[in-house]
């Protein structure tokens, strides 16, 4: 289960997940990001408790469409054993993330 919330503000839209990032909720995801306008996305992964091969490569593909249409992706707070796989496949070399607890720094 995936639970996302979103939030714009001057230019930015701030997308909240909580829960599972997989096979089973990335079209969630992926649907919302589809309608999102603004020239920055940050995807805040700080309530995303587990993420598979399909929820990585999903990131990694919104990252390169929002680099493509000229606008920015960045990774917010992911967890612990999220950062952990993330740093194993080598996606946070290709991911911008920001780790900081508050996620406010852009």
């Amino acid at each position: 289960m995936l639970k996302v919330d979103v939030y714009v503000d001057r230019g930015v839209c701030r997308v909240v997940l909580n829960g599972e990032l997989d096979v089973e909720t990335v079209a969630q995801l992926q649907e919302v990001v589809g309608k999102v306008e603004e020239h920055t996305l940050e995807v805040d992964l700080s309530g995303v408790s587990f993420v598979d091969s399909t929820g990585l490569k999903s990131l990694l593909d919104i990252s390169n469409d929002w680099r493509q249409k000229g606008g920015q992706m960045l990774i917010l707070r992911p967890q612990p054993d999220v950062a952990e796989v993330m740093r194993l496949v080598g996606l946070d070399r290709l991911l911008a993330q920001n780790t900081a607890p508050g996620g406010e720094e852009r």
